[in-house]
Parts: structure tokens; C-alpha cells; sequence
């Protein structure tokens, strides 16, 4: 509890984004096909594909946690294939150019020559990031912020950031250790994988779960 109410040497302040959606020149119908749009599409294009579903709403089924693993398993009709799509990880250090090799790598394995019943877009977006004007002073205003403030600011600082390669670790850890020294509390919330869930609010109640454990239950 001694250091919830402690300023920190640099407030947080708390930042959104939202992501418009652009069509980014490139359609599949075939694995290969796929395979050369994920080698030539920009990195937002793999972040919208791969992430994005978790914080917007474009849905995805619980067992499915990316567009292109639907598009594969509705389809191609290839369930193995999806799901094996569908398990790439997206914890840390991991970037969406980890994702897009991993992607290649599987995709390449495949052996499948059908054509698709529709085909695959590829969409790209720009970001659009606002100013929340939510600002955390301490930890405990940062927590509390956390359990109240848009999932689209939370994916901003925990997934967006880190998964596009702007930094190297989540904001909210990097925060955390570098105000507070609070090494374990750090690692345990970069340990959470986004690509796990498919609630986005369960991220959100596990983030709170870390603090709990870590600051509030000591």
C-alpha cells in the first residue's frame, strides 16, 4: 500500500486512439496469394488484422482470434490451418513484424491449392490518437483510471505502441518501473498476451487482477 499513494517523478497521461479503416491495394483468394499480401502490406495492415479485433467492432468468434484465421477456416475450409493461424502469440517483445514472419512460416507450411469462396481484403488504417485528458499523478489515480477509463485507451498504451514498434515494452510497465522501480509488477503485466483474449474487457479485468495481487493485497 506504501507506494499507492506516492507521486510519480512523471504523471501518465492517458492517450486513445481510434482506426480508420483503408483498403490497402491487395486481395487473396489463395494461399499464396495471402501469403504475397502479408510480404507487401505495411505493418498497420497485420496490426489491423491481427489485433484490432480485440477493441473494435469488427467481432470475432471466441475461437478465432483474427481475421485471417476466419478467412481460412470460412473460407478455405481449413480448420487446422485457421487454428494454427489463429495461436500466434503477441506477448512481449514480440512486434507485428514477428507476427507477419510467423504468419509466412505457417502459411508457407500449408499445402493447400483451393480457391476461396470470397476473397480475403486486406485492410490497412491510420491512427488517429487523441488526448484522453485523463492524467495519473500516482499509482493509485493510475489504477483507478485503468478500471474506468475506454478500451481504446488501454489498447493504445498496452497493445498499439508496442505491437507497431514505437517501444520496446507496454507504456503502462515502462511507467511503472521507471517512476516506481516496481520490477515484478512490470513483468507480470507484460507477461499478458493479447492475442488470448477475445473479450476485451477481460483484458482489462486482468490488468486490474495484477495490481491487486501485486500492490493492493501486500
Amino acid at each position: 500500500m506504501r507506494s499507492l499513494e506516492k507521486p510519480a517523478n512523471k504523471p501518465f497521461e492517458f492517450y486513445a486512439a481510434y482506426y480508420p479503416p483503408i483498403y490497402a491495394g491487395f486481395k487473396a483468394t489463395t494461399i499464396d496469394e495471402l501469403i504475397e499480401g502479408i510480404k507487401k502490406v505495411d505493418g498497420f495492415s497485420i496490426f489491423y488484422h491481427v489485433f484490432h479485433p480485440l477493441f473494435s467492432s469488427h467481432v470475432v468468434p471466441e475461437d478465432m482470434s483474427n481475421d485471417f484465421a476466419i478467412w481460412i477456416r470460412d473460407e478455405l475450409g481449413d480448420r487446422l490451418l485457421a487454428q494454427k493461424v489463429s495461436d500466434i502469440e503477441g506477448k512481449e517483445p514480440r512486434t507485428v513484424e514477428n507476427v507477419r514472419e510467423d504468419l509466412i512460416k505457417i502459411l508457407s507450411e500449408a499445402r493447400i491449392s483451393r480457391t476461396a469462396n470470397k476473397p480475403f481484403y486486406f485492410i490497412t488504417c491510420k491512427p488517429v490518437v487523441y488526448n484522453t485528458e485523463r492524467v495519473a499523478k500516482s499509482l493509485a489515480e493510475f489504477i483507478d483510471i485503468i478500471a474506468s477509463i475506454s478500451i481504446r485507451s488501454i489498447a493504445y498504451h498496452f497493445i498499439f505502441r508496442r505491437i507497431i514498434g514505437y517501444e520496446d515494452k507496454n507504456d503502462f510497465s515502462k511507467w511503472i518501473e521507471d517512476n516506481y522501480g516496481l520490477t515484478e509488477l512490470s513483468k507480470k503485466l507484460s507477461s499478458l498476451d493479447p492475442q488470448t483474449y477475445t473479450d476485451e474487457e477481460m483484458l482489462r479485468e486482468d490488468l486490474l487482477k495484477i495490481f491487486e495481487q501485486e500492490m493492493l493485497l501486500k
